[in-house]
């Protein structure tokens, strides 16, 4: 039996304040399949942002709802901004950085295939985040927060359950 389509308003979604414990980052999380290892997030940065370099095991689609970031290691790439869609492919590792004049908070849609292997300055793994650890660490930190954890689509049947 195949569930009915699944709706939110991401804007009414509560955010998950200090993803990774870092104050500027606060993730919305839209949907997580651990079997068919994949999850979407929306994402909000504050303006000067930098995450810690990561490599990407699966492909990312990115959309850019407001503000402008880039990857370091791409100095010669167009920014990211309003309207933009970036594809990532498997394997790419960069660093993320919000414009330091970024009007307001950066907010991206992001849907991740795989996992982010989190690296230090020397490669050393630092931390994997994948469709379990979001599913886990998003509803702990809005617990956390003393808010409501809402349901969305979770398990590779995409039933939707409270997390």
């Amino acid at each position: 039996m195949i569930p009915e389509s699944y709706h939110a308003d991401t804007d009414s979604l509560p955010w998950a304040e200090c993803w990774a414990d870092d104050p500027g980052i606060r993730l919305k999380l839209l949907m997580a399949d651990v079997e068919g290892g994949r999850f979407a997030v929306r994402m909000g940065f504050a303006p000067g942002t930098q995450v810690f370099p990561h490599k990407h095991t699966g492909e990312v689609h990115a959309i850019t709802r407001a503000g402008s970031w880039t990857y370091l290691e791409y100095p010669d790439s167009p920014a990211n901004v309003a309207g933009s869609y970036l594809f990532e492919p498997p394997g790419s590792t960069h660093t993320l950085k919000v414009a330091d004049d970024a009007d307001g908070e950066t907010d991206v849609l992001f849907v991740i295939y795989g996992a982010l292997v989190h690296l230090d300055d020397s490669g050393t793994i630092l931390a994997i985040t994948d469709a379990a650890s979001v599913i886990e660490e998003y509803a702990r930190r809005l617990r956390d927060q003393g808010l409501d954890v809402p349901k969305v689509p979770v398990g590779g049947a995409m039933g939707y359950r409270s997390l």
